[in-house]
């Protein structure tokens, strides 16, 4: 299974005093993005929360999807339209060999996409689920 889990809060600069415009046009292009990969399932949705916008992104697919719905790549766009963007991103993929125990961690802080050691959720067995 390939489980993911994120939010991003999309910011056009990491200054406090934001360009109106070129914000209005980081959300516009970042929403034609959204609308022509026509997700195919789960959760990805933008929308304004007290006048700024969020990124929700959730899934549990079958196998790691294809590059073009791959959530990281989904965060990594995002982060490029709008580079004051941050937020976080949960993914495992037990067909991983090497890390099919654990969570990664991605993180997108002022629009650049890090991997992260997950403290929390792993590792998955025993923490999350029974050993078999």
């Amino acid at each position: 299974m390939y489980e993911y889990h994120g939010w991003a809060t999309i910011r056009e600069s990491a200054s406090f005093e934001e360009d109106e415009d070129q914000y209005d046009e980081a959300i516009q292009e970042l929403q034609k993005y959204i609308e022509k990969l026509n997700w195919p399932s789960s959760v990805l949705d933008l929308r304004a929360v007290n006048g700024d916008y969020q990124l929700w992104i959730a899934g549990l697919d079958n196998h790691k999807p294809e590059t073009k719905y791959n959530p990281i790549e989904v965060f990594r766009k995002a982060g490029e339209i709008a580079p004051g963007s941050y937020g976080i991103l949960y993914v495992r993929d037990s067909d991983d060999t090497a890390s099919s125990n654990q969570f990664k961690v991605y993180t997108l802080i002022r629009g650049e996409i890090a991997e992260q050691e997950d403290p929390f959720l792993s590792p998955f067995v025993p923490k999350l689920e029974d050993e078999c």
